[in-house]
């Protein structure tokens, strides 16, 4: 059995989500449930949850603001959302659990499923995965202001404002800073585009290239529109797209 705690501000909630996992994931025990920060932490640190089910957006303090009080996180975490697109994104970026309000019982069955196969499969007590993800957040927990990097057998925060370009390579994506250090991650340009477009300031220029437009100095005005960064790489604008990432951009240069 798994041990898992129940976080949420709104007892209606615990109350459904207690009873969708009574009927749909026998292997989860419910030991207990909290309804603020304060008390969470406490049943935490004293009852040692496998599994915590953790709503986002309470009142007071946030779930956000519960897993930055631990030092080092040695559970897993399910984040029970109604949020927003954006937090959604970041989840999928970071490959955490997440289910939406109202809760689907086949999501929740498959997120459960995954993420005890996780526990099952880990070998130390501690969640890096996780401790990393909330160094990237901002203060309000709204925006990924960090990305985590593996370099060298160390893992480094980057500041996501730092970024000039991202570029696609064969089975990896390179991030190239300002200070012109290049860190190399797993995850897809995709990826990078659905989390870096909400912040407003990167669009994808062609199909293997996302650009930090803080950092465009000039572009061609031709048939074949290239950009010059402030880096001094020059990239050629997909001609499909030139039209509305040239007015996208404009603003920001003038």
């Amino acid at each position: 059995m798994v041990n898992a705690i129940i976080i949420d501000d709104e007892r209606h909630n615990i109350f459904m989500l207690q009873s969708l996992l009574k009927e749909n994931c026998p292997d989860i025990h419910i030991i207990s449930t909290s309804s603020n920060v304060d008390d969470a932490y406490e049943k935490i640190t004293s009852l040692k949850p496998d599994l915590i089910f953790l709503d986002i957006k309470m009142r007071g303090k946030s779930g956000f603001d519960l897993l930055r009080l631990f030092t080092e996180i040695d559970f897993e975490v399910i984040f029970v959302s109604s949020y927003n697109d954006y937090a959604i994104t970041a989840f999928e970026f970071n490959a955490l659990g997440y289910i939406l309000k109202p809760i689907d019982y086949l999501a929740l069955q498959k997120t459960v499923n995954k993420t005890i196969s996780i526990i099952k499969a880990r070998q130390t007590v501690n969640n890096p995965e996780m401790t990393e993800f909330i160094k990237t957040l901002g203060d309000t927990g709204e925006k990924i202001n960090k990305v985590s990097a593996h370099h060298n057998g160390k893992v480094y925060m980057l500041n996501v404002a730092d970024f000039v370009y991202i570029e696609s390579k064969t089975e990896y994506c390179e991030i190239n800073l300002i200070d012109g250090k290049r860190f190399t991650t797993s995850k897809g340009l995709k990826q990078f585009e659905s989390l870096l477009s909400e912040i407003g300031s990167f669009i994808r220029i062609n199909k293997s290239i996302i650009v930090n437009t803080n950092y465009i100095v000039s572009y061609t005005k031709g048939e074949i529109c290239e950009i010059t960064l402030k880096t001094g790489q020059v990239f050629e604008v997909s001609r499909r797209k030139k039209t509305s990432i040239i007015s996208s951009f404009r603003e920001k240069l003038f």
